[in-house]
């Protein structure tokens, strides 16, 4: 297994969606989502229907790059968290993020993790 590293609500759902991203990012980082950065990528051939599939990085450093301590701030103050996961797979990874499945719900069998020091 293969440990991850992203930023999700209770329910393991990431901030980037629809509507969302507006509320809480500060400034373009110049990252590319999954769908652009890895764009041979089909996740229904690569992923089977009994797996969950997310985005994430491989080190807590490159999810700093995604995040500003700010921005982690109000994403804090929103209900989300830094989290390691375990994963079973990973399908592609780039030294900005991955893109992984596993047979676990997003949301189960996470650690949190402190991205930041905000004490």
């Amino acid at each position: 297994m293969t440990s991850v590293y992203r930023v999700q609500d209770k329910h393991g759902r990431g901030p980037f969606k629809p509507g969302f991203t507006n509320k809480w990012l500060e400034h373009d980082k110049g990252l590319a989502p999954f769908f652009t950065e890895f764009p041979l990528l089909n996740l229904n051939a690569e992923s089977t229907p009994d797996e969950f599939v997310g985005c994430a990085c491989l080190e807590l450093e490159q999810l700093k790059r995604w995040f500003t301590q700010s921005e982690f701030k109000t994403l804090e103050a929103k209900g989300f968290k830094a989290v390691k996961m375990d994963v079973d797979r990973v399908l592609c990874s780039s030294k900005n993020q991955c893109v992984f499945a596993r047979k676990r719900q997003l949301r189960k069998g996470v650690v949190e993790v402190s991205l930041y020091d905000l004490a």
